[in-house]
């Protein structure tokens, strides 16, 4: 799953040999290139809910086999990018640097592993649509947790957005109420969106030390071995019962996690966050439009009105300064 507001990505770009398609004639990505890859991108990690009630699995096993599928694919990745320079902030010790990074990468994988069991479970028991925008509200998360002292404290564009976020949930969940999918799966996209909050705090101290394709290697891995071992224990640990449930699974792990966030990661290195996030933005319109066609769900007019002031609300809360593409 992937989130509005958030990155994965080395801010700087790599220069390349030669000219292709999608690149300028210094080596860079197009940025008309790089928009229809985050189009794509969210188009991708929109059909996520579809996949994930089509493998026939808990939620416990879609959200482990999801991970343990990327894993191989993310780590290869990981092997043949070659390592980010260490910066000039990272610490002199190199036990002392291993310890913080191993640390670090832990926990973000243990709540990447709660954030997409939670989602997980939000999608099995609510609509497509509002598992999906719940989840996304991590940016508003992130502002309030800015309040203590967690991470750091939102300025004036967030208290505009956090009106529209609030009154955008309450319609979500009141659309549940009458009828329109389940206010416990809605609690579970909101406490999704926590989960995934704390996991970008967590990373965004890790991606000092480590780049963007170790970074997803590592926390992967962490987070399929918590999620396996979490899943084991309540005997969740399920297989599909036929090879519709695997295609499911595989397109949730290479489709959504691998390529979809991959994608996400090369379009983010030059279009600017804030145009990125308003992109990114079609994934939970994908998600409701396919919610509708290929699951049958009924949408009612709270639904409507949550959708769009969620949308302001994240539009509000990821506003960023621009930076040149």
């Amino acid at each position: 799953m992937s989130h509005v507001g958030s990155s994965l990505c080395d801010p700087s770009a790599t220069k390349c040999v030669g000219v292709s398609a999608g690149q300028t004639d210094d080596g860079h990505v197009n940025p008309l290139w790089a928009i229809g890859l985050l189009l794509f991108a969210g188009g991708l990690l929109g059909m996520s809910p579809i996949l994930v009630r089509l493998s026939g699995v808990s939620p416990d096993a879609s959200a482990f086999w999801r991970v343990a599928i990327a894993a191989p694919l993310l780590c290869a990745a990981a092997f043949l990018v070659p390592a980010r320079p260490v910066g000039p902030d990272t610490m002199p010790a190199p036990q002392k640097r291993r310890v913080v990074i191993a640390g670090w990468m832990v926990l973000a994988g243990v709540f990447f592993a709660a954030d997409l069991i939670a989602c997980h479970i939000a999608i099995e028991l609510t609509t497509a649509g509002n598992a999906i925008l719940l989840a996304n509200l991590a940016p508003v998360i992130i502002g309030l947790l800015g309040l203590v002292g967690l991470a750091r404290r939102p300025g004036r564009m967030f208290w505009i957005g956090l009106p529209f976020a609030g009154f955008g949930a309450w319609c979500l969940f009141r659309a549940s109420d009458v009828g329109g999918g389940s206010i416990a799966g809605d609690a579970f996209g909101l406490l999704a969106a926590v989960f995934y909050a704390g996991y970008l705090i967590v990373i965004g101290r890790l991606r000092r030390y480590v780049g963007a394709a170790a970074t997803m290697c590592g926390t992967t891995l962490v987070t399929a071995i918590v999620i396996g071992v979490f899943a084991a224990v309540r005997g969740d640990l399920t297989m599909p019962g036929d090879w519709t449930g695997w295609l499911a699974l595989g397109g949730l792990g290479i489709l959504v996690h691998a390529l979809g966030q991959g994608l996400v990661s090369v379009g983010l290195k030059v279009v600017d966050e804030a145009t990125g996030s308003m992109i990114l933005l079609v994934q939970p319109f994908i998600a409701t439009l396919l919610g509708a066609m290929v699951l049958g769900e009924v949408l009612n007019g709270w639904h409507m009105l949550g959708n769009i002031a969620v949308v302001l609300a994240l539009l509000i809360a990821t506003r960023a300064r621009r930076r040149p593409a």
